[in-house]
């Protein structure tokens, strides 16, 4: 299998080879090649129609052989047309593309073969012969004055009666002018990559050798080149003759009897440059064409002195408009222009011209503040006349000039020396006499001068200003459409050396991007007129139409910009008679300025009088107060002012509030712990002054011996009594009001009974241990006291008593049953307060505390349960858990 690929590829070149070589060698001529070409169609045409097609096919193809020859020559066909399409100028590779795709590139490339085919015929039989220009003229009439009146919402302060200005317009214009383009012996390079490099070969009137430099970015490329006559520009000054007034101005000829001199050969271009080179000022102006170019190019150069009118011919004399910098670069020659921002970079791009020392009369009448800056209104001014600019718009491509065009290219540097000198004595007029306006014209001038060329260059954003000036609203699909149809008009236009308006006119291009048409007819029919290279380049602009309908349709989210407002703290006072906003002494520059007045602090001043004599004046001191002298904590307030500023601007997130708040609730913690302990102070039920209980002691103890030694009877006996003087002083304490504890009513709180007899009940205790006798009859007094104030008898009294203590039992036994807690007391780690003072308090009554009872001798005590006693002690008890009777608890 291997054998029979190799010779089946073997015998294929072998045939290649031999009939190129026939061809070659063979000097036929056009019939017999296209017979012979005829003839070898027909025999490719009959070897393949002798493959084999249907059932016949697939069986063939079955053999892996008969696949890989077919894929081989298939692909060795299609590498050769699109060789073919590259040379005729067809973009796309058709081994890319599907078989309908692939059918449609190959009607194309037929249809421009044939058509140049066509076009080559009929030149060479003499039928198509070069057509000649021929020059069209339309004009527009003066249309009728249109009264507007504004009556709508709004309009309250426009004219009412506005009358349009007549409008006039002649356009000139040729068919079938040649591109000059194709005349150029350097081509133009439309490319953005790379930057527009000088032309220049020397450089006359030079301060500084001819050095081309290139500027470089941060990553190394060259963005642009230094201007050739920077440094020449940067040390030129006007010289002193152009500063003064201008003695009696001479109005010009007419252009009727000025002579006019056309320079369309290198032999007149070196005439002229002599006769120009003798002039002392230089009227200049540049006619330029963009339509049918990318960059455009310059077409006229028209030059006048006082005596004659040049116009000089860029097509032709393109490559030697250079020598003109001799007179141009002269720093002693005045050039006039007006309105040279874009005058001097055609110069640099087309003619590699340079102008040093120039005058524009635009920037002029901008110093002189005049309502129009534009050449006409100033010939108007000075010279009366009125121009007609309707040729302004001419295609200035035709050849010959017709004479309508010459005429209007004469009349803008004519009279423009004259409108020069016109306006040089009225700077000096308006300057007081004094040249600094008239300079400050030059100067402008001059920077103009400084201005380099740049080629235009497109990013991915340049569509957007053209969106933003139609002022319509597109979505994702058609801002994808129109930024692909953008990039795609500049590719065309740089290609083919073609402006965007003859590609794609901006209006066509937002049509077709905002409708999106679906087939190619409804490309053409958003174009009225068809642009050539639309209707030429349609399937392209097509594809990038389908591809922007195949987008996924996203919602726009438009971005509000937030303003933040700042308010700013002002320590000024604007209300005080002192305030001025002319003052600045509060300004630290214009603190120490000097003054009229000199302050000498080590010499006195002296002053001559009128006989001659120096005498000496008193020094004069500084005032001790100053109105705007800075207080001494000025810079403290102002760092308050700041951080008050700060601390309004700044918005805290709440995990910092969280942090800024815990020491202001820990301070409120700690003042409400302050309080409650404050309040439990009060509260308290027994002073925090430490008794001396020694006395007392020593006698409760003797006490304690003494009623272990006494028999029950008289125990019994004693308790009885100690009840019934108990129920006693209970109704005197319910009747009386108790009395504040304070130094003065101490006696009477802190009592303490040391007997256990009745008799000695009411007898106080010195702090010695004896009794008082004198307060025995003190209580006596009290008691009859109580007698006489209680609404009933003792007897009635001690009854209610007894009453009460059974309804407290009963109480108490119902809270035991139902399983309550018992009242929690205070704890004896706390000092009780109460209104009495323990000292004085016989302990001898209240046994049952603390002590162990004897099971013999009061076992009869602690049974039965109806023992009002027993009741009676275990309230005791309760009152006094603190007793220092000495007893074992089981």
């Amino acid at each position: 299998m291997a054998s029979q690929e190799e010779e089946i590829k073997i015998a294929t070149k072998d045939s290649q080879s031999e009939k190129g070589e026939a061809v070659m060698r063979e000097n036929v001529s056009v019939n017999d090649f296209t017979k012979k070409g005829f003839s070898e169609i027909v025999e490719a045409t009959k070897c393949i129609n002798s493959y084999p097609q249907g059932a016949s096919r697939d069986l063939y193809c079955a053999y892996p052989t008969f696949g890989r020859i077919i894929d081989e020559q298939s692909h060795r066909i299609l590498g050769l047309i699109s060789h073919v399409f590259k040379w005729q100028n067809i973009r796309g590779n058709i081994q890319r593309r599907q078989a309908d795709e692939q059918f449609d590139m190959l009607l194309e490339c037929n249809d421009a073969i044939f058509d140049r085919l066509q076009s080559n015929l009929d030149a060479l039989a003499g039928i198509k012969k070069n057509p000649q220009t021929v020059v069209v003229e339309s004009c527009i009439n003066n249309i009728t004055p249109v009264k507007t009146t504004c009556k709508g919402a709004g309009a309250w302060n426009l004219k009412t009666n506005d009358i349009r200005p007549l409008i006039s317009a002649r356009l000139i214009t040729a068919k079938n002018i040649p591109r000059p383009q194709v005349k150029f012996q350097i081509p133009v390079d439309n490319k953005a990559d790379q930057p527009f490099m000088p032309r220049l070969k020397d450089k006359p009137n030079s301060l500084k050798p001819l050095a081309i430099l290139p500027e470089y970015d941060e990553s190394g490329d060259v963005v642009s080149y230094l201007h050739p006559y920077e440094f020449e520009l940067m040390k030129f000054e006007v010289p002193s003759e152009r500063l003064k007034a201008k003695e009696s101005p001479q109005v010009p000829k007419d252009m009727k009897e000025t002579e006019l001199v056309y320079v369309d050969t290198a032999e007149k271009l070196k005439n002229a440059l002599q006769e120009l080179s003798q002039a002392n000022e230089l009227a200049v102006d540049v006619e330029h064409h963009n339509y049918r170019s990318f960059l455009g190019f310059t077409c006229l150069v028209q030059i006048s002195t006082k005596l004659k009118d040049y116009i000089f011919d860029a097509l032709e004399l393109r490559d030697d408009m250079h020598i003109l910098n001799e007179v141009l670069t002269n720093p002693k020659i005045v050039k006039i222009f007006h309105g040279a921002d874009l005058d001097i970079e055609w110069l640099q791009r087309d003619l590699s011209l340079y102008v040093v020392n120039m005058f524009d009369t635009h920037q002029a009448a901008k110093a002189l503040n005049y309502a129009r800056l534009s050449l006409a209104f100033l010939l108007k001014i000075y010279c009366d006349i009125e121009i007609d600019k309707t040729f302004q718009l001419a295609d200035w491509r035709i050849r010959p000039l017709p004479d309508e065009l010459i005429a209007y290219a004469r009349q803008d540097t004519h009279f423009l020396i004259y409108v020069y000198e016109r306006l040089t004595n009225d700077l000096l007029k308006a300057g007081n006499e004094q040249p600094q306006l008239l300079r400050g014209v030059y100067q402008r001038s001059t920077e103009l001068c400084k201005k380099r060329y740049v080629k235009p260059v497109i990013t991915q954003s340049s569509h957007l200003d053209m969106y933003r000036k139609s002022k319509q609203l597109f979505d994702n699909r058609q801002l994808y459409a129109l930024r692909e149809i953008f990039q795609w008009r500049d590719t065309i236009a740089r290609q083919e050396d073609e402006s965007y308006n003859y590609v794609l006119p901006n209006h066509m291009m937002l049509q077709i991007a905002e409708n999106l048409p679906r087939e190619m007819q409804g490309i053409l029919s958003c174009c009225n007129p068809i642009p050539p290279l639309v209707k030429q380049h349609l399937f392209p602009l097509h594809q990038i139409i389908l591809k922007a309908r195949e987008q996924p349709l996203v919602k726009p989210i438009i971005n509000t910009e937030t303003t933040h407002r700042t308010v700013s703290i002002s320590v000024k006072d604007y209300n005080s008679k002192l305030y001025c906003p002319h003052d600045l002494t509060h300004f630290e520059e214009i603190q120490d300025l000097p003054t009229l007045i000199n302050f000498k602090s080590d010499s006195e001043q002296q002053i001559i009088s009128e006989d001659g004599d120096r005498v000496p004046s008193v020094c004069l001191k500084k005032a001790a107060l100053r109105f705007y002298d800075k207080p001494s904590n000025w810079e403290e307030e102002q760092l308050i002012i700041k951080r008050k500023r700060k601390e309004k601007d700044l918005i805290l997130q709440p995990y910092y509030r969280y942090l800024a708040m815990l020491p202001i609730v820990e301070k409120e913690k700690l003042d409400e712990a302050a309080r409650i302990e404050a309040e439990e102070k009060n509260i308290q039920l027994c002073p925090t002054t430490v008794v001396d209980n020694t006395v007392t002691e020593e006698k409760v103890i003797k006490t304690e011996e003494d009623a272990y030694s006494v028999s029950v009877k008289e125990m019994l006996k004693r308790k009885r009594e100690e009840s019934s003087s108990a129920k006693n002083t209970a109704c005197f304490r319910t009747n009386v009001k108790r009395p504040k504890t304070g130094p003065q009513n101490n006696q009477f709180s802190t009592e303490k009974r040391v007997n256990g007899s009745g008799a000695g009940l009411n007898k106080p205790v010195n702090s010695d241990g004896s009794a008082n006798d004198n307060g025995n009859d003190n209580n006596d007094g009290n008691l009859n006291i109580l007698s006489k104030e209680g609404p009933s008898s003792s007897q009635s009294l001690a009854q209610e008593q007894q009453k009460t203590d059974k309804k407290r039992l009963k109480n108490k036994h119902k809270s035991k049953k139902s399983g309550s807690s018992p009242k929690s007391y205070q704890s004896s780690n706390k000092p009780i307060q109460i209104d009495f003072d323990y000292n004085k308090v016989d302990f001898n009554k209240f046994k049952g505390g603390a002590q162990k009872a004897k099971p013999t001798e009061f076992k009869q005590q602690f049974h039965g349960k109806n023992n009002a006693n027993k009741a009676q002690n275990k309230k005791l008890n309760k009152l006094f858990t603190f007793s220092q009777v000495k007893g074992n608890k089981k």
